[in-house]
Order: C-alpha cells, then structure tokens, then sequence
C-alpha cells in the first residue's frame, strides 16, 4: 500500500526499493500507464497527474516511470518504453529510442516502420514545431540537442526512401543532395568524410543505403535522360550539360563511399555503385 500523502514526511520516504520495484511491475504489467502515470497535455507540453503523484513528487514519478521504462525495455517491449519516457518527460531517453527504431527500418514499407514513424511524426508535431517547447529546452539543458538534429535526419531520409522506392528519382535525389551529407565536389569529398564521422552511430550504420539509393537515383536520371529525344541544338546542349553532372556526381560518389569505414558494408556496397556508376556512358 502506498502510504497516504498527507503525512508530514515525505511519502516516498517510507518507501523502499523492494516497493518501488513491486510499483514499477504494477505499470508494467497493468499498462495503466496514463491512469498512474498521468497523461500528456499536447498544448501545454506538460504532463496532466496521474494517481502516482498523490504519492510522489514530480521528480520521484518522473524517476518511477523511466525506471519501468527500463525494465520494459530490458523485456524487449520497445513502445511501452517510448510511451513510459514520454510521461516521464525523459525526452533524451525517448527520441533516442525512436532513432534507433527508425533506423532499423529506414527503406521497406513495413508495418514496424509505419508504427514508428507515425509515433515520430505524432511526436514532432506536438513538441518540435511549435518553436521554442519544453522538449527543445529539456534537450538543451542536457546537451543532447544533437539527438533532435539526428532525429530530423531520419524522418527526411525516410522521405528519400520512399521516393526512390515510387521511382520519383529526380525528387529523391534532390532531396539527400539538400541534405548535404554527400560531396558536391572533389575539394567537398574530405569535409563530407569528416562530417560521416560525427553522424550519430544509428546514421552510420545506415549510411551505406543512403549510398545505394542515391547512386540508384542517379543511374536512374541518367538512362531517362539519355533516352530523351531532342528537338533543338539548345536541349541537346542542356541534356549534354546534365548528363555530364550526374556522371560527375555518380564518379565523385564511389570515390566518397571508398573512404567511409562502412563495416562489414564496405565491400559490397562500393562495388554495387561502382558497377551503376560504369554503366552510365
């Protein structure tokens, strides 16, 4: 039994870590999480109380709730967790976790991918577009502000990924080129090798489709416009000109991807753009 509040003491004074621990298993194993927990309030960006805080202060629940995101974690039961940060305000813990599930489902259309990246899209609706919110200030304050920058990359590459995957080639490739994580020249190539290096692991360990998909992009642009009938000498001029930038993009793109430590990628990715980038004569 939780201890009545009005007691003189602090309540979470008497309660022990035995207790604490039978507590958190009651939100895990109840899933009452907005009844204990309490609920988020999307247009104040704070969290509404649930029946925890009768008990506790607003630190010890917020506390309780990230340790029951923990062990909901440790469980394998990655949405409970993303849901028990949120109410916990422990927004580093929980966009982290929604950049490791991203990555991990970046360029098939399956339904994991379209749970978490509707769950993402809830997310930044509410707490990153509104200017400066508390989550921004919270980020901040813990100088994990890099993890909302990497959370931004994800959901743009998704874009990419869905564009290449409806063969809107030109569109997709505009995109990750504004995304300014590919060399643009031979004096860029060195700046973008150092700028891989400070990407977050879960981007690093996802790179080398981003390189496959722009090189498919690319190679795709190439064999429409080649294809392209002409009518006058200034088109065949353009059409020239823009085939001779895709073939430097494409040449200057397999020299880039040589260079990253891709892992276990490495070989196999550079040698796939290699062979797209050869057939474009």
């Amino acid at each position: 039994r939780i201890p009545d509040s009005t007691h003189q003491h602090s309540p979470s004074s008497y309660i022990g870590s035995s207790a604490k621990k039978q507590i958190r298993r009651l939100i895990v194993e109840s899933r009452a999480f907005e009844v204990l927990g309490g609920t988020m309030d999307g247009s104040r960006d704070e969290t509404n109380a649930g029946a925890l805080h009768s008990h506790f202060s607003p630190a010890e629940v917020s506390t309780i709730l990230a340790d029951a995101a923990g062990d909901t974690l440790r469980e394998g039961n990655t949405a409970d967790a993303a849901e028990l940060y949120a109410l916990a305000g422990r927004y580093s813990s929980l966009i982290s976790l929604l950049n490791h599930e991203l990555a991990t489902c970046l360029v098939e259309d399956t339904e994991k991918r379209r749970f978490w990246r509707n769950a993402a899209l809830q997310f930044h609706s509410i707490h990153l577009t509104q200017g400066r919110t508390h989550v921004i200030d919270a980020l901040e304050k813990e100088g994990t502000l890099s993890l909302g920058n990497t959370f931004q990359l994800i959901l743009n590459l998704m874009v990419f990924f869905d564009r290449c995957r409806n063969q809107e080639w030109e569109d997709a490739w505009s995109l990750v080129d504004d995304l300014q994580l590919l060399p643009r020249s031979e004096s860029d190539r060195s700046l973008k090798v150092e700028s891989f290096q400070s990407l977050d692991s879960v981007i690093q360990k996802s790179f080398h489709q981003v390189l496959l998909g722009a090189m498919e992009s690319l190679s795709h642009q190439h064999t429409s416009l080649k294809g392209r009938h002409v009518s006058s000498p200034i088109d065949a001029n353009a059409v020239s000109q823009r085939l001779k930038e895709l073939r430097e993009r494409s040449r200057l793109l397999v020299t880039f991807a040589s260079l990253l430590p891709l892992g276990h990628f490495a070989g196999d990715t550079v040698s796939r753009i290699a062979q797209m980038e050869a057939y474009m004569m």
